[in-house]
């Protein structure tokens, strides 16, 4: 289950990325939606607030995680950072950094992923025949 969340968040990554980067493309070529810009401006100041949060809230979101020894919980997500077990030591992994940073640009770019459907929607209706 682990490996289908860590999976489908790094898709939504992936098209958060290229809608940030064809956001930038549509703005230099003028073909964009009528409200893009303030679309685009309040969907990157709430993917900076998220990230903003998810680095600095990173051991708010703990995920119960029981185990033989008992019960432990992941800090980060999606990208689990840190194991807390039961007696409350705290695992820190070779990936710790990677998986902090990674949660922070998730978090930022999924304003961007919703925006990018968005995009699409509209570029397809562009296209119909009337």
């Amino acid at each position: 289950m682990l490996m289908i969340i860590v999976v489908a968040a790094s898709l939504l990554m992936l098209a958060g990325a290229y809608s940030l980067f064809a956001s930038l493309y549509w703005s230099r070529s003028g073909n964009y939606p009528k409200n893009w810009k303030k679309l685009f401006f309040y969907s990157l100041l709430a993917g900076l607030l998220l990230g903003l949060a998810s680095w600095l809230g990173m051991f708010w979101m703990l995920l119960p995680y029981p185990n033989i020894a008992g019960e432990g919980w992941f800090a980060g997500f999606p990208y689990m950072a840190v194991y807390i077990d039961a007696s409350g030591y705290h695992y820190h992994f070779n990936f710790t950094q990677a998986s902090v940073i990674a949660n922070a640009a998730f978090w930022f770019l999924l304003p961007m992923a919703s925006l990018h459907v968005y995009g699409r929607y509209w570029h397809r209706q562009q296209k119909k025949p009337t």
